[in-house]
């Protein structure tokens, strides 16, 4: 070949064809990395925007602060009451009965020996009455406190068990956002080494097109 002679043909042809085949799929590759991008910091945001705050962080003891069922229990009145009232009435009972004959001893003994079988028994049924007065308001308190417990308990374990729901579905989401973040950081990594190779492909063959032969 003669000193004038550069540049093959053929390897000129050949690497225009390769340098314009690359630049050819220029608008593809880029727009290619320019939707991953777009995916991409969609994602990133998305990723960054998970919320962390603590579920927990407002829990309190569901016991504090419960009324006291017991406070207001109170000494009862009854049992003195109706036994002060059964003894007035068997004294009223008895001196109707004996007014026509209070003058007689025999009589006013057996007077004062019913009086005091009256208080004793009066005694004995307001004793009775006081006893189951005294458990009826003992029970309803005791009751009282239990259902108060109760359903501090089951506002709580609902509370616990809506909490425990909240963090599986953030755990499930944040699993989900990190992997489509994943995916779409490696879609655009692969885009962008697309892009790069497109480029070296098309230098490639402007260099090959034009490179001088060797002597």
């Amino acid at each position: 070949m003669g000193k004038n002679i550069k540049h093959s043909p053929i390897k000129l042809l050949g690497g225009a064809i390769q340098a314009f085949g690359a630049w050819s799929q220029k608008d593809k590759y880029q727009k290619a990395e320019e939707l991953a991008q777009g995916d991409y910091d969609k994602m990133r945001e998305k990723y960054m925007g998970l919320d962390t705050s603590n579920l927990y962080a407002d829990v309190s003891n569901p016991y504090a602060n419960m009324e006291n069922t017991m406070e207001d229990l109170t000494v009862n009145q009854q049992q003195a009451q109706f036994q002060k009232q059964m003894y007035q009435q068997q004294q009223a009972d008895v001196l109707q009965g004996l007014r026509g004959g209070a003058g007689a001893s025999g009589t006013a003994g057996l007077a004062q020996a019913m009086m005091n079988q009256g208080q004793q028994q009066a005694q004995q049924a307001s004793a009775s009455i006081g006893q189951q007065e005294s458990a009826n308001q003992m029970a309803k308190a005791q009751m009282a406190g239990q259902l108060q417990q109760q359903e501090r308990g089951g506002e709580w374990q609902a509370s616990m068990t809506r909490r425990a729901g909240q963090e599986q579905s953030r755990t499930l989401e944040k699993d989900k956002i990190s992997t489509l973040f994943t995916m779409s950081a490696d879609k655009l990594g692969t885009a962008k080494l697309a892009e790069q190779e497109r480029q070296a492909q098309m230098w490639g063959g402007v260099s090959k097109a034009f490179s001088p032969l060797p002597f």
